[in-house]
């Protein structure tokens, strides 16, 4: 009786191994892609953040031209895309003195490529390489 118990449980062991070794590369590779889209979002919600202080702060500094705005921009952004990766900053209209009440819209860009360790397609899933986000705000 104890001989078959022993050989059963170490049956059971050899299962457990091969399962695992079938579902751990899936595992990964999902894990890889929620790692990626996690990053891809933190870029994403950075640029959106930068954006609105800028259209801000231009919004607030009539006499503010785009060189000054994208110049506060590298100021103020966040360590996550002040790199290479960060364009200037598209600011329309881009005449100044702007007067009261006139909208502005500011755009910021940034370029993901440096971002994405696992390539720009996935497993049939396409990840975006550029972020652009505008921000739109009435002159002050």
């Amino acid at each position: 009786m104890r001989c078959i118990a022993q050989r059963t449980r170490k049956r059971g062991s050899g299962q457990a191994m091969v399962e695992m070794a079938l579902v751990l590369p899936l595992l990964m590779l999902l894990m890889l892609g929620i790692i990626q889209l996690v990053l891809i979002g933190n870029v994403a919600l950075s640029v959106s953040q930068a954006a609105s202080a800028c259209a801000r702060y231009a919004a607030l500094s009539p006499s503010a031209d785009q060189s000054a705005v994208n110049t506060y921009l590298k100021s103020i952004a966040s360590p996550v895309i002040n790199d290479s990766g960060l364009g200037s900053l598209t600011l329309t209209p881009s005449t100044v003195p702007r007067t009261s009440g006139t909208s502005l819209t500011v755009t910021v860009s940034y370029n993901l490529s440096s971002k994405l360790f696992v390539g720009s397609s996935f497993f049939g899933v396409t990840f975006p390489t550029n972020i652009q986000i505008a921000e739109s705000m009435p002159s002050e």
